[in-house]
């Protein structure tokens, strides 16, 4: 299988095993980029240590496709606009994902603007 994937390796972004520094280690090819899903991950002490990993380790991150509502939308926000700004998150404020959104929603990539708590306001 690895034959298959080793010309094209640098087109693999990993994601669903994505769980810690341990997990992105384990990957059968060179990670270059990583979809960094908070709630995987679990404890922000975990969450922070696969942030520095990567960030040493030149991987790139990204953040999406998780659907978080409310406080968690807000916080994978914050931890966007914080570690990966630049990255094709696909945590938007929800305002984007109106059938017409609003003229007045912020440009990508988002401040990081904390609110009340740990969370994008």
């Amino acid at each position: 299988m690895l034959e298959l994937i080793t010309p094209i390796a640098d087109r693999v972004s990993y994601d669903a095993p994505i769980t810690s520094v341990e997990s992105i280690r384990a990957t059968p090819i060179k990670v270059r980029i990583v979809n960094v899903k908070p709630c995987r991950v679990g404890r922000l002490q975990e969450l922070s240590r696969l942030y520095a990993h990567c960030e040493s380790a030149g991987i790139q991150m990204y953040n999406g496709g998780m659907g978080e509502l409310g406080v968690g939308r807000g916080q994978a926000q914050l931890l966007a606009s914080l570690f990966h700004p630049g990255a094709p998150n696909d945590i938007a404020p929800s305002g984007y994902n109106l059938k017409d959104p609003p003229p007045d929603l912020p440009p990508s990539p988002l401040d990081p603007t904390p609110d009340r708590g740990f969370r994008r306001r």
